[in-house]
């Protein structure tokens, strides 16, 4: 399990502050080693040449962040989105169960259909949030999937309803497995050699300019190593959409526990309504 995951377990704000504030102290920690240890007389000599592959290696090293978080954040608006449709198309099954009109098939499919829901709010998105596959969760699908394709429709009306009941249980299967793929999607640890070292050189390369004022020059390479900082929390903390305070949560799931209450609640409304007048 990756490193960046445990990261992730600590308040968000904590996270930034403590990635910042060692970007910046690594930066300043640095630059008093190396105007300490290096004669002032060598850095003024190579100034135009340090300032020249200070310039080259930064810009490589800000095409590399930017190609990194271009890739996370792409990763994280689709799996977002997958997420969004699955529980849109699960809302859609529902009602579709809710209405049909055989009420005892109805309430049958239902609650295995319930149990299914459950399973994904319970187990499998908490799961998810660890690394982890659930099992219960694909047994009761499987269950809700058997369950439906042992229907026996009365009429044309009928049998159309469970088309559409199916063609929504084909796409939440497919949205499903595609949430569940999206788990293992991460940065990989040998990408993350580039972008580590890649921070420390464009540091060393800072440090090596010939800045006149010590403070002056720990202040500017503070900075830099805090605005790395900051580019790297961003890639950690899309790196995980499943994990941390600000995961992705089953919101869509959730509603349709309410749209149940809601449902069963609404005969008795209706008729203390009806009962007005």
């Amino acid at each position: 399990m990756a490193i960046t995951y445990y990261m992730l377990q600590v308040s968000p704000w904590f996270f930034f502050i403590s990635i910042v504030l060692f970007g910046g102290l690594f930066g300043t920690l640095v630059t008093f080693l190396i105007r300490n240890f290096v004669k002032v007389k060598v850095l003024k000599s190579h100034n135009e040449v340090t300032g020249f592959l200070f310039l080259a290696i930064s810009s490589f090293y800000s095409l590399l962040l930017s190609f990194v978080v271009f890739v996370v954040w792409g990763q994280y608006n689709e799996t977002q989105t997958i997420v969004n449709k699955e529980g849109s198309s699960a809302k859609g099954l529902y009602r579709d169960i809710k209405y049909y009109p055989d009420t005892v098939e109805s309430k049958q499919l239902m609650v295995l259909y319930l149990d299914y829901v459950y399973h994904v709010i319970d187990e499998e998105f908490p799961n998810m949030e660890n690394r982890k596959l659930s099992k219960k969760a694909p047994e009761a699908f499987n269950r809700v999937f058997y369950k439906m394709e042992n229907l026996t429709p009365k009429n044309a009306f009928q049998t159309h309803l469970v088309a559409v009941m199916f063609n929504h249980l084909n796409e939440l299967s497919t949205y499903k497995e595609l949430r569940s793929a999206s788990v293992e999607a991460e940065i990989s640890p040998p990408l993350w050699l580039p972008i580590i070292l890649g921070a420390i050189l464009v540091i060393i390369c800072a440090t090596l300019l010939d800045i006149e004022h010590s403070r002056f020059h720990m202040l500017l390479t503070a900075m830099l190593g805090g605005f790395i900082g900051m580019l790297l929390f961003t890639i950690i903390f899309l790196d995980h959409p499943f994990s941390g305070t600000q995961r992705i949560k089953p919101k869509l799931y959730n509603e349709i526990f309410v749209l149940e209450k809601w449902a069963d609640e609404l005969p008795s409304k209706n008729s203390a309504h009806i009962t007005k007048f």
